[in-house]
């Protein structure tokens, strides 16, 4: 979740210098550039999301309270998405705290 919340930084930054330098004839290397990072990154996290999805899910087990199993899979599944987004959520936040504050 870590890696993932870095590679959510990232892909904002991209994103935004992304943005900054579009239809500047002038930056056209940089903002090209930017683009193909910020897709990098946006995959990314994509990708180590869906890893910690499938981690947490795998680790979380209910007790057997009489659900149907289809619906206690999908208990497990949204929890796990939960627990992963706002685990990734809280991480770039630190993140991004600890960066802002080594300036």
């Amino acid at each position: 979740m870590t890696v993932a919340a870095n590679c959510f930084l990232k892909y904002l930054w991209w994103a935004a210098n992304y943005s900054a330098w579009y239809g500047i004839p002038k930056h056209s290397a940089q903002w090209r550039a930017a683009g193909i990072r910020a897709s990098f990154y946006g995959w990314a996290l994509l990708l180590l999301e869906a890893a910690s999805v499938a981690t947490i899910y795998s680790l979380v087990r209910f007790r057997s309270t009489g659900l149907s199993r289809v619906f206690g899979k999908g208990v497990r599944l949204v929890a796990s998405l939960a627990i992963a987004i706002f685990g990734s959520s809280l991480l770039a936040w630190t993140l991004s705290w600890i960066k802002q504050g080594s300036h």
